[in-house]
């Protein structure tokens, strides 16, 4: 973890590399063979953080200081697939600052492991992108790459910096980097940290085979979690309900005061700590509810009624975003879209229709979101789809045409 150096200065992307510097980490006893870093600790805001992603949709009041994160989406390995996470990189950070090689097209050198009691067995030893290495261990240790990607940014900024410099790199996720001295150059590069940081969240729910080392954050019990680094600044009692979040305190073993919480992205005041909410809020901003979504089900149950990437639909090409009109979800795909409220259910969007809705501003048109499939074979060969304000319906000889209010109403 790092900890903030100096007071942030002006939002100025210029003073950034002034700002930050290694910081935190408690060490186990026995270091563990391999990449796996030792437990790390403070995760402080960096200005040049704030400059990133200008949508922002996470609710600071909705968090949960015993439980930032779910099990069940902590855990998730199958949230996005490798093209996805590539797909994502690219979004964030379209062009680079010549001279800079951003996360999107960075490469690093791997290594094969043995699976142990925290990961199984990843296959290396060759250059790997940076999409692929998070994919594979997520895979190999059974972590949401979604907590990999905010984790990342929490720590250095990385999805969305313009202009990393290589010691980012070097210590992208904070492992081995404790608050009282330089960060260990054992688990110095790309692929080091994010395996090692992945290995070492599995590690901290100590699995069978392991020592019963990790105990003071355990879940089901209340701990005295600090504000922030400084002692002085005091502690509240936090009961911890799972163990995700857990994890994250071990991590990053502070949780935002009343100040930070307001500030959002921004400052707080000298007793503010900055990682936790900003993984809440990189997460929930980027991908949804940290405590999973109805909605996610319900849009995979829908693609895989339609029979997966052998349907219209195809391949997925993001992951699922929530937090849209109506506490909306929706997911793209190949071939089409699948949308989802609590009060429709999940429905695909697809061809002609799909394009017109989208020509109304998708749901946040007169026709809001669809309460059914796209339905064919009517006369003239015609089409249509339901939605909550009216329809679409077509004909080739016609096109795509929504009807709506008093006029659908006589029609």
């Amino acid at each position: 973890m790092r900890r903030l150096l100096a007071p942030i200065l002006a939002v100025l992307a210029m003073l950034v590399s002034l700002l930050v510097a290694p910081a935190a980490s408690a060490a186990e006893a026995t270091i563990p063979a391999g990449p796996a870093a030792t437990a790390t600790a403070a995760s402080d805001f960096d200005a040049e953080t704030a400059l990133g992603d200008s949508i922002r949709t996470a609710d600071l009041s909705k968090f949960e200081a015993g439980n930032i994160i779910s099990d069940e989406v902590f855990f998730d390995s199958s949230t996005m697939t490798e093209a996805q996470i590539q797909t994502f990189l690219e979004e964030k950070v379209p062009s680079c600052r010549a001279g800079y090689t951003c996360l999107k097209d960075w490469y690093d050198t791997t290594r094969s492991t043995s699976a142990d009691a925290m990961c199984g067995a990843y296959s290396g030893g060759g250059s790997e992108r940076a999409s692929r290495i998070i994919y594979k261990v997520a895979q190999a240790c059974g972590i949401n790459p979604q907590v990999i990607l905010a984790t990342l940014q929490k720590e250095q900024g990385l999805v969305n910096h313009v202009w990393p410099s290589d010691w980012r790199y070097r210590i992208a996720m904070g492992q081995g980097c404790p608050d009282t001295a330089a960060c260990d150059t054992r688990y110095y590069g790309f692929f080091n940290q994010v395996y090692g940081a992945a290995w070492q969240f599995k590690r901290y729910a100590n699995p069978a085979g392991t020592s019963q080392y990790f105990t003071w954050y355990a879940p089901g019990k209340t701990w005295n979690i600090l504000w922030n680094p400084n002692h002085s600044c005091g502690s509240s009692p936090v009961y911890v309900q799972n163990q995700a979040t857990a994890n994250l305190y071990y991590y990053t073993p502070y949780q935002p005061n009343a100040a930070a919480i307001e500030a959002g992205y921004g400052t707080g005041d000298g007793c503010s700590s900055y990682g936790n909410r900003n993984f809440y809020q990189y997460f929930t901003d980027w991908f949804g509810s940290t405590h999973g979504s109805p909605g996610a089900k319900a849009i995979m149950a829908r693609w895989e009624a339609l029979d997966g990437v052998q349907g219209v639909l195809g391949r997925s090409t993001g992951p699922v975003v929530c937090g849209k009109l109506q506490d909306g979800c929706y997911q793209n795909f190949q071939g089409g879209a699948i949308s989802w409220t609590e009060s429709t259910g999940a429905w695909e969007t697809h061809g002609v229709i799909r394009a017109r809705w989208r020509a109304l501003d998708f749901e946040r048109s007169v026709l809001q979101y669809p309460t059914g499939p796209v339905v064919c074979g009517k006369l003239q060969d015609g089409c249509y789809q339901n939605f909550q304000g009216g329809a679409i319906s077509w004909t080739e000889s016609t096109g795509a045409w929504e009807t709506h209010g008093v006029i659908r109403a006589r029609w």
